[in-house]
Formats: C-alpha cells, sequence, structure tokens
C-alpha cells in the first residue's frame, strides 16, 4: 500500500462565521497551492444536522511536505485565520492504513 498520508481538520465555526469560515479555508487553500510541494485536492464538509461543525482533509504525497508546510509562514498565518473563526479547532495528521473499493469495482 502506498505511504498516503494526510491532513484533517475538524472544525467548530463560531456562529453566524460559516460563509466567513469557508472563504478563510479557500484562502488557505490557495496558499498551499503556491507551496514548493502543494497537496492534492483539499475537501471541504460541513454537517447537514450541524451547520457549524466541518470537516476539512487533503492527501499530500510525504510527511516531509506536510512539515514544510507547518513550518511556512503564510500557511502559518492563513491557519491562523481559519483557526480565528472557530470556537473549536482540531488539525492532524493521518496516515492511509486502508481502502476498500467501491462495490463496481470489485465486480470486475
Amino acid at each position: 500500500m502506498q505511504d498516503m498520508v494526510y491532513t484533517l481538520g475538524v472544525w467548530k465555526v463560531k456562529p453566524g462565521q460559516e460563509a466567513a469560515f469557508i472563504a478563510a479555508w479557500k484562502a488557505l487553500a490557495e496558499i498551499f497551492g503556491k507551496l514548493e510541494h502543494p497537496p492534492g485536492t483539499g475537501t471541504l464538509i460541513q454537517s447537514v444536522s450541524d451547520p457549524a461543525l466541518f470537516y476539512s482533509f487533503g492527501p499530500w504525497k510525504r510527511m516531509e511536505d506536510i512539515q514544510a508546510m507547518r513550518n511556512d509562514p503564510q500557511a502559518q498565518a492563513g491557519i491562523q485565520r481559519v483557526i480565528d473563526l472557530c470556537t473549536e479547532a482540531t488539525p492532524g495528521t493521518f496516515r492511509l492504513v486502508a481502502e476498500v473499493p467501491a462495490s463496481s469495482e470489485r465486480a470486475c
């Protein structure tokens, strides 16, 4: 299995700040895109039952690329803008340990 690494964040946004949070997250994605080793496609999802709850995640090629992002001053400023819109923010780094193919892929 390929050694994929991901960043994943759990974000509880301040009441009424959902649109500002989405804009700040998109701006952060633009910063990430300008890094020497940018991540793959980032994804932001919002809870249907709790609109203040968001999860974001994205793949990175190497753990060193995540470390470089975390040491980048512009990336840190962008992350802080996202965090400032939250009552709770839990970013983390994860590794891929299993995948299950879609049912249509198993039928082949």
